[in-house]
């Protein structure tokens, strides 16, 4: 995705030079940002055909669809590749509703949404429907077009809503930038900018995943308070002019000079800001949260009849969430995308439990807790009582897992690495692109499957690792982290010490004995099992390919992830983006010993999850490099994060044992295929 700040570029006269150093001035960003940037701007012009930026002079020039383009250029798609769903559709009505400042008519939303007046219309009946449950309305007339009615704290907090829910999709960010540049092509890069700069000055820290929600929010609803203001009652006024936030929210909203009532929109931002901050313990006017989350703690102890060994951590923890959600349910900020039902079934004691000791918190606030908030502290506690099992702990240090793509290989990864090293926290796993937006205090290590330019101690490692890698890591880790000064003999080093003196039994050979030592000094974590599909319900008879075509490595892709696309589980798309990602990032998706696990994001193209194994007789280069000669290659259709764990946790199994794949390796039919795939999963 081009960064945002590029957009100030098209803002200004095509057919214009400008220097590098006039570019920084514009954007914010630095020379070699710029560079790189520019050439992400080539390479999207090229890719659909538009004339490309170019030098002349030591200046550089955009041609006229840099800016008639933009969104494209931005998100990477052309505007016939984007189809809104319904609910996308009716959230979009409704928030170019929000913000106009024009009179607006069902053409408005036909020519914005691209679809027919008779869907605009079915649109708008079943959006007028839902509103009414919240005393809203939706109305027309001839002099005033479409406009919203009802209580403006209302109005807004279902704009949130709306946004909240949208914005996790490419389609649903688009409708939400092309919005907002119906009015100004560079506002939400200023929001954005601005933002980023306030939270900086004021120290504060943000929850990562609710920065895309929050900066859309804010735009829009700086759009409409230039002509609708909130009114907060005297009593909040004083208790939110005693935050920190509160000198953040007119710090940030002296940008914005035009909006009707400065004085009540500080307090309404305010509120914004306090319900994505984490709790500051040296902000005084919060310390009746810190209480608060002393008494759920005690009331968690004494009915699951638990002590919490790390009471501070666990206080802080609980203090850091506990602030922004007591803003959100006081002042109805509801969470989105919450997997409340999947927390019940997993945690389901723990979040009855849960439930029940935050009634402290239902008192202070004379209102029931959300389900989708107790599920929160739910994963939290959860967690904590995970930690109360755990034996002779020295420390528990996070870690963060990170991918190109973030879906399947730093799932694998992760659980890997969750078997290997019990006492670190695995729960962070991000793309690799999110890594900056992520605070280095939320984690002290890094796993990465790529190669990264950080602070932090950082571990290079294989999705899939062979037990002599492993062995390696754990010494590595020991030394580094678990155990300063006392490191446990790593389990190569015992069998070496130990083979002069035994005599190994026919077929027993050391990666045997690196195997079942392993299993022996590793806890092995339980993990519950649940409805997400077997790797042999997935890689079935029609998912199996064998060839033996001499292929280039993106022939080969495509030709591996064919039977998905025939069966309209994943788009052409899909099969693009993986190639794509491959350019990108390197040979990442090379899992060792021949095999590669192509895959993309879920809002690539995936329709249906999916998986599809193609075995070539003469081995590919990938990115025709012979270091990485795949024979293998596996394409991954994930729908999330979640459903295609157990079938990638029988495949580590299949491929990290050596015996098994061999076997794979030599297969020169689908049936001995779907044959060691059923026995993987017995393993």
């Amino acid at each position: 995705m081009i960064d945002y700040r590029m957009s100030y570029l098209i803002n200004k006269p095509y057919g214009v030079g400008y220097t590098i150093q006039e570019i920084e001035e514009i954007t914010g960003m630095t020379a070699e940002t710029i560079i790189d940037q520019l050439g992400k701007l080539n390479e999207q012009l090229q890719k659909f055909s538009y004339e490309p930026v170019y030098w002349k002079k030591a200046k550089i020039y955009f041609s006229k669809r840099v800016s008639e383009k933009w969104l494209e250029l931005h998100f990477g798609k052309l505007e016939t590749e984007i189809f809104y769903s319904e609910h996308e559709r009716q959230a979009l009505v409704y928030l170019l509703t929000f913000i106009a400042e024009e009179d607006l008519s069902v053409y408005h939303y036909q020519e914005f949404l691209q679809v027919s007046k008779n869907t605009i219309l079915a649109d708008i009946k079943k959006l007028r429907e839902r509103l009414s449950k919240k005393q809203l309305n939706l109305e027309y007339s001839r002099k005033n077009g479409f406009y919203l009615t009802g209580l403006e704290e209302q109005i807004r907090i279902q704009a949130h809503q709306m946004i909240a829910n949208v914005v996790t999709s490419i389609s649903g960010k688009w409708g939400l930038t092309k919005g907002l540049m119906n009015y100004s092509t560079i506002f939400e890069a200023d929001v954005r900018s601005y933002f980023f700069e306030t939270i900086k000055a004021n120290e504060l820290v943000i929850v990562p995943s609710r920065i895309e929600e929050t900066i859309y929010f804010m735009s829009y609803v700086l759009r409409r308070a230039k002509t609708y203001s909130f009114r907060v009652d005297q009593q909040v006024d004083v208790t939110l002019k005693e935050l920190n936030a509160f000198s953040a929210s007119q710090q940030f909203l002296r940008q914005f000079p035009e909006i009707v009532d400065s004085e009540m929109e500080q307090f309404y931002f305010t509120l914004i800001f306090m319900t994505i901050t984490q709790g500051e313990i040296r902000d005084t006017a919060l310390e009746y949260l810190l209480e608060c989350a002393s008494q759920i703690i005690h009331e968690m102890e004494r009915l699951a009849a638990i002590e919490f060994k790390a009471y501070r951590k666990l206080l802080l923890d609980l203090f850091y969430h506990l602030v922004p959600a007591f803003f959100r349910i006081k002042y109805q900020f509801s969470l989105a995308n919450v997997l409340t039902e999947e927390i019940k079934e997993q945690y389901g004691e723990i979040f009855t439990l849960t439930k029940t000791a935050l009634y402290p918190l239902e008192m202070l606030l004379g209102k029931p807790i959300p389900d989708e908030e107790v599920g929160y502290f739910t994963i939290l506690f959860g967690g904590e009582i995970g930690n109360q099992r755990e034996l002779n702990r020295v420390i528990r240090y996070k870690a963060l897992v990170l991918c190109p793509s973030g879906i399947s290989s730093s799932l694998i990864m992760q659980s890997e690495l969750k078997e290997l090293f019990p006492t670190i926290d695995f729960s962070l796993t991000t793309t690799v692109d999110q890594l900056e937006s992520i605070a280095e205090s939320e984690y002290d290590v890094i796993f990465s499957s790529v190669p990264l330019h950080t602070p932090k101690k950082t571990y290079l490692v294989n999705p899939i690792m062979s037990q002599l890698e492993k062995n390696n890591l754990i010494r590595c880790v020991q030394e580094d982290l678990l155990i300063p000064g006392i490191v446990v003999p790593s389990i190569d080093e015992i069998i070496e010490i130990l083979l002069p003196y035994i005599e190994l039994k026919k077929d027993v050979t050391k990666e045997k004995i690196y195997r079942i030592l392993n299993r022996k000094m590793i806890k092995k974590l339980k993990v519950k099992e649940d409805e997400k599909p077997m790797l042999s319900e997935l890689l079935t008879t029609d998912m199996i390919q064998l060839t033996d075509k001499k292929l280039e490595w993106e022939e080969a892709i495509a030709y591996a992830a064919q039977p998905l696309k025939t069966q309209g589980k994943i788009t052409e798309g899909y099969i693009e983006a993986m190639i794509q990602k491959v350019k990108d990032y390197g040979a990442f998706i090379h899992i060792g010993k021949g095999i590669a696990l192509p895959h993309a994001r879920p809002e690539d193209g995936v329709n249906q999850l999916g998986m599809s194994l193609l075995k070539v007789e003469e081995p590919v280069l990938l990115l025709d490099d012979p270091k990485h000669d795949i024979t293998i290659f596996i394409c991954l259709a994930a729908v999330d994060n979640e459903m295609h764990l157990k079938a990638l946790a029988s495949l580590t199994k299949i491929l990290s044992n050596k015996e098994n794949l061999e076997k794979l390796l030599a297969a020169k039919d689908q049936e001995t295929i779907i044959q060691l795939v059923k026995e993987g999963e017995s393993l």
